[in-house]
């Protein structure tokens, strides 16, 4: 007797378990990386996958640091969407990004998101010390993303998240050459400015209000130091969008800074610290019957927005002569 009993229970269980009777209460994403295609955020698990469409101008995944506790809020609806989606089989990324979508597989059970904000915390991930100058450079963005108080329309009705992890997404960092000549350096004839635009001639590193007695021929051989500041030696680095169209001189010695070619980055370095950081420093010597100044930037930390890199312990930027 209890044999038919257990199996009979057996076939109750089995039967409760068709397919086509199954009801999805929960989702979970969080172990899963995400990708992109255009302006969608997707994640693909077997044969579901969960997505968010940003438009570009709401610049969610900014790379840029995002202060503590301070993320940025997009609000769901209108532009911005978020789906869950099941289908009959293993989903790919064509089936999210291609337009027409494949045929197979085809989607059995889909959530829409009527409500809710999503949350973007940043972060920058950095390469390994350079062994030689300890330098360090941006290798790409976390952007962790967390969906609250996150509505789902679904065919049973709806389902509410207060707090819904959706994991990291990253983005790679713009590559900044940092690839200067020192023997290209030069001072504007009419202000305080020291520059050299960098080998490709796509970058440039300047100094404002440069401190012309950092060139003093007295006390050859003997370092004289500079702090950076905001107001005098204010030490400028710029990634352009094209190649400089001008001389070197005509960029740099003008009135003001031109606006083309287009500057997509902008670096201003850290204020110094007297015998720590933020120096520079000039050794002057003779060079037949002028002087040359080798100028070297110290411990250089350069600063956009909450982002930061460190240019190096002792970087040589300049090779200098002059006559007097």
């Amino acid at each position: 007797m209890k044999k038919i009993l257990g199996l009979l229970a057996l076939i109750l269980v089995f039967s409760n378990c068709d397919d086509g009777d199954m009801t999805i209460e929960t989702i979970d994403f969080q172990d899963v990386q995400a990708a992109s295609c255009g302006e969608i955020i997707y994640k693909l698990n077997g044969n579901e996958a969960l997505y968010m469409k940003i438009p570009t101008a709401a610049n969610a995944f900014a790379n840029e640091i995002t202060p503590t506790d301070e993320p940025r809020i997009i609000t769901i609806g209108s532009s911005v969407n978020v789906t869950y989606r099941a289908y009959n089989g293993n989903v790919t990324a064509a089936n999210l990004c291609n337009s027409p979508a494949p045929i197979s597989p085809t989607a059995t059970t889909e959530w829409t998101a009527s409500a809710g904000t999503i949350e973007i915390s940043t972060i920058a991930v950095y390469s390994t010390p350079d062994a030689v100058t300890g330098a360090t450079k941006i290798l790409k963005y976390l952007h962790n993303i967390v969906f609250k108080n996150i509505v789902f329309n679904k065919p049973e009705g709806t389902q509410v998240y207060e707090t819904f992890p959706f994991g990291e997404y990253a983005t790679t960092a713009t590559t900044l050459p940092l690839t200067f000549n020192p023997d290209n350096v030069a001072v504007c004839p009419s202000n305080q400015l020291l520059y050299n635009a960098g080998s490709n001639d796509i970058e440039a590193i300047y100094i404002q209000n440069f401190d012309s007695n950092l060139l003093n021929t007295s006390n050859l051989g003997t370092p004289k130091t500079a702090l950076i500041s905001a107001t005098s030696n204010k030490l400028v680095y710029r990634l352009f969008e094209t190649a400089l169209t001008t001389t070197n001189q005509e960029y740099f010695c003008g009135s003001s800074l031109p606006s083309t070619p287009t500057v997509t980055q902008e670096w201003t370095a850290q204020n110094g610290v007297a015998d720590t950081s933020g120096i520079i420093e000039v050794v002057t010597t003779t060079n037949g019957s002028g002087f040359l100044h080798t100028i070297t930037l110290k411990a250089v930390t350069f600063q956009k927005g909450n982002s930061t890199f460190y240019l190096g312990n002792s970087i040589v930027i300049g090779n200098l002569l002059t006559t007097n």
